[in-house]
């Protein structure tokens, strides 16, 4: 009995120690969609709620969250199940409230981008990516440019 509760303390001390090691080196859940995922678990306020209009197939409207706006547009993401695969995924949206126009994109992938004539552009990033010129970084996972056009 003494030698499995042994080799059960060695088992729990080397779990410990590669979840350790895994952290330092950065393979945690800190890319872009666990963060966005992170993000859409805060609680909403009243600021995080989507125009109607603004809603695509699949988009979660509940689970919108702004992230912050730049210029005359305001930026949210949401959560996503695609309607013909169930995939899950999120959704940029970005509301141009002045020109009364909004663009969005929705997908599983970092790198997704999105931009129109009136919204500008907006693109999932991970953390320590740098931000092309004319856009700027709005989040950890976020660039924006407001001025992108198609």
């Amino acid at each position: 009995m003494m030698h499995q509760g042994r080799t059960g303390r060695i088992w729990t001390s080397t779990a410990l120690i590669l979840i350790s090691l895994l952290a330092m080196s950065g393979c945690t859940t800190d890319d872009a969609i666990s963060q966005v995922r992170s993000f859409l678990a805060t609680d909403a306020g009243p600021e995080d709620a989507l125009p109607p209009d603004a809603e695509a197939d699949g988009l979660d409207a509940e689970s919108s969250r702004q992230v912050g706006t730049e210029g005359d547009v305001t930026y949210y993401v949401a959560d996503f199940k695609d309607p013909r695969t169930g995939a899950a995924g999120v959704c940029i949206v970005l509301i141009n409230e002045i020109a009364q126009f909004s663009n969005s994109a929705c997908g599983s992938a970092v790198g997704m981008r999105t931009t129109g004539s009136e919204t500008g552009g907006a693109e999932i990033v991970q953390k320590g990516d740098e931000a092309p010129d004319g856009w700027v970084r709005l989040s950890d996972f976020l660039i924006v440019n407001p001025d992108a056009k198609n």
